[in-house]
Parts: structure tokens; sequence; C-alpha cells
């Protein structure tokens, strides 16, 4: 883990920004998008019942994001095979009671295929049980509304990430890993990334990855997206983290280009 810290900008929001490492595959970068064409799988969540006190919530709605998103990426690629590229967006109601348990699962808005729809409720059902509800959240459930959006348009200002380096163009350096001897990349200059307005009508909140170069000038550059939040979050991830500034990773001593993820959380309060 390279820095870990929240940015808090006026007004009702949070964004929570963390860089790492990139040790995922570059394959990974898959989940974001289709397999055919630039449709990009996007996911979110809306939040019910907050309480008295939303700040007792902490991150833990978007912990259950992440747990459900891991299952639902994991379904996508037999999908892809046997309903081929079909867009959609399925929603699914449901409360996480205070041992963590699902309940009152429901459908509120169909995807154009069933086996989409079953992919969405297979997710949150398998990533199930989940943590115990924060003991300072007095409410006897979260309620939750989750988005599951496939094969969504895609969007210029926030490219995909795809082919073998995940996006990268290293046209003029050697493209290195932290590790190994080589150090990570330190910030040295960021700004807070923005809400989207869509997003925040929609009481709509989500995480973005983001995964980029920090060249040997410490330029964060080759930015593309590998898990996506749609409502115009995506694109505000990218225009914040493209004006970062970073000291450069080194390999014995001299500067080299390095592959980091960074992932740029969105809450409402």
């Amino acid at each position: 883990m390279i820095r870990n810290y929240l940015l808090i900008p006026s007004g009702m929001l949070l964004a929570c920004v963390s860089l790492f490492g990139q040790s995922t595959s570059p394959e990974a970068g898959s989940i974001a998008k289709s397999a055919e064409g630039d449709g990009r799988y996007e996911s979110g969540f809306e939040v019910f019942n907050p309480g008295k006190d939303p700040e007792a919530l902490g991150f833990y709605a978007m912990t259950t994001l992440e747990k459900i998103r891991n299952k639902w990426y994991l379904q996508i690629p037999a999908l892809q095979k046997s309903t081929g590229r079909k867009s959609g967006i399925t929603i699914i109601e449901f409360e996480i009671g205070r041992d963590g348990s699902v309940r009152k699962m429901t459908k509120f808005e169909a995807a154009s295929d069933p086996s989409l729809d079953r992919a969405a409720t297979g997710a949150i059902s398998s990533a199930a049980p989940f943590e115990p509800l924060p003991q300072a959240y007095h409410e006897k459930a979260l309620r939750l509304s989750l988005h599951f959006g496939y094969d969504q348009p895609g969007s210029g200002e926030a490219p995909f990430c795809d082919g073998p380096d995940w996006g990268a163009q290293p046209a003029a350096y050697v493209l290195h890993r932290v590790g190994g001897g080589v150090t990570a990349p330190k910030n040295t200059y960021d700004i807070q990334p923005e809400y989207s307005e869509r997003a925040r009508q929609n009481k709509y909140q989500s995480s973005v990855q983001i995964s980029g170069t920090v060249d040997p000038k410490g330029t964060f550059t080759d930015l593309c997206v590998s898990k996506a939040a749609g409502e115009g979050l995506d694109e505000k991830a990218i225009d914040a983290v493209k004006t970062w500034k970073f000291e450069p990773a080194t390999l014995r001593g001299e500067p080299v280009a390095v592959r980091i993820n960074v992932e740029v959380s969105f809450r409402l309060y």
C-alpha cells in the first residue's frame, strides 16, 4: 500500500482514495468491459436508511459492494458466452440484518435477459453473509439498492483497460512493477475528485478503480478504468487523478516507470 487518505470536499460527500501497486494480472481489466465493443460493466448502490448518524456506517456499504462485485465479475465471462452481447440494467433491493444476513430481496428493475437478472441476484446471495452491521449504526437493518449495468455505453473521457499491458503505452520506456528492487512511487501533488451531479441527484454511490503509469518524470499517464461505477463518477475520478504528480519509482537509484492502481470511492451522506 502506497497511501491511504480521506478527501472531504464541501457538501454532503466524502471521497476516499487508495493507491496500490498493480499486482493483479492485466487480464483483470476485462471485468470493466465486454468481450465485444466498448460496453462496460458498471455497479453502484443507494442507501435507503442511513439513519440519524449516517457516518456510523463508515465504509460498510462500500465494502459490501466490493464483495458483491467480485462475485458478479466471476459470472461475466460465462454470460458473454451464453447470452452474447446484451445490454441492460438490473436493480435489486434487499436488506442486510444486524447479523449480516440477507433478507427481503426483490427485483426493482429487470434487464433485457433473465440470465442477467439471475447473475445479479446470485452475486448478492453468494457474497452473503456479510459482516454484522456496525454497532454505532442503530437501524434494525440496512436497506440497499444495488445497480448492475451490463454492456453500458463507453466514454472517451474514461477509457477502459484492455490489452496485455492493461492500458499502458510505454513507448519511450520499459514498464516495471513495484517490488523486486523497484521502489514504490510517492504522491507529491493531488486534487480532490468531484462528485458528478447525476450521481448526487440519484443518491448513487460507488467506487472506481483506475490503472495508470507513473513515468520516470513522475507524471501519471495511460489512465484507464478497470472497475467502473457509472453515473459520471468514472469521468470525475479520471479528471482528478490525471493531474496528480509523483516522486517516481526507482530501480537501483534510477527513476523508472511503474504501473499502479488507484481506487476512488464516492460516498454520500
